[in-house]
This record gives C-alpha cells, sequence and structure tokens, in this order.
C-alpha cells in the first residue's frame, strides 16, 4: 500500500482477510496520503508492528524486527515497489534534522499560500 502512496492507520489482522487472489485489506476509511500527512510514519510503523506482534506469536523471530521503519526509509529515499526484498532490520542514522531547511520550506509554503490567496482576490 505504502508503495501506492496509502497508509492504512489501523491495520491489524482483523483488517486481513484471506480470499482466493491472496490477502484483501479492508477497513480503510482511516487511510492517509502517506506524503500529505504528517503523522503517516508514525500509522505505517505501528501498522506493520500490529502485524508483526500478532505474527511473532507463531514466528518469534519476527519480533526482533523492525520491517516498519525500513519501509518507511525505502519510501523516503524513492526505493520502495513491489519486488523489494526487505530485511528486517533498520539503523538509524542518527543525524539531526535540518531545522533551517525545513524553516525554509515552511517559509515557502507560507508565500505560495501568500500569492495564491492575493491571485483569489485579484480575480474576485
Amino acid at each position: 500500500m505504502l508503495a501506492a502512496g496509502v497508509v492504512h492507520g489501523d491495520l491489524s489482522e482483523f483488517n486481513i482477510l484471506l480470499g482466493a487472489e491472496g490477502p484483501v485489506i479492508i477497513d480503510l476509511p482511516q487511510a492517509v496520503d502517506a506524503a500529505g500527512n504528517n503523522h503517516a510514519p508514525r500509522m505505517l510503523v505501528r501498522d506493520v508492528d500490529n502485524l508483526r506482534r500478532f505474527f511473532g506469536r507463531v514466528a518469534p523471530e519476527l519480533l526482533a524486527t523492525d520491517y516498519g521503519k525500513e519501509i518507511w526509509a525505502l519510501y523516503r529515499a524513492g526505493a520502495l515497489h513491489a519486488e523489494v526484498t526487505l530485511t528486517g532490520r533498520f539503523e538509524d542514522d542518527g543525524a539531526p534534522a535540518d531545522l533551517e531547511a525545513v524553516m525554509r520550506e515552511i517559509d515557502d509554503a507560507r508565500l505560495e499560500e501568500a500569492a495564491r490567496l492575493m491571485r483569489m482576490a485579484e480575480a474576485e
């Protein structure tokens, strides 16, 4: 789903049905656009952790994995696709956030919004 830009937001074993063609994900009203929602990374990790804990009951080796963060890192890097091989391992690079770059993005968004509002006012 994330490769298509969607995070379920409430995924658990109760939201997966087994159909003739394979698993079917249901209960999508809380699904979010991964690129447009600040909570998407946290939601994805929670979804994957829910499944990790459930399946870890019968496959305890899953309990030591970190697929959620690995999947999100691949998505952020533009490297997530259906054929990617996951390892279940993730190492945080520990690099601090570039606060100046974030603030520049926010300022740019504010300027774009102000320009849009001005164009709308002129058109009226």
